[in-house]
């Protein structure tokens, strides 16, 4: 994602359909150890992300807007 992204700066909007879900860190857990895997979408500094909220936690987004600030 970040190599297509780098490549594509020449636009101002990217849009990405059925985007790489990918575990991101750890986040504390009152309920185990080692803590939660938090996974989200792919983020690159040079980008504003949208996507539309998440209905529960096995709904994903399908599509996600990258736009180039």
């Amino acid at each position: 994602m970040d190599m297509i992204l780098e490549s594509n700066k020449e636009f101002d909007i990217i849009f990405i359909q059925e985007l790489p879900w990918s575990f991101i860190w750890l986040i504390p857990s009152s309920l185990s150890k080692e803590g939660n895997s938090l996974v989200g979408i792919p983020n690159y500094p040079d980008y504003v992300t949208f996507a539309r909220s998440l209905l529960n936690d096995n709904d994903s987004s399908r599509v996600i807007l990258y736009i180039n600030v």
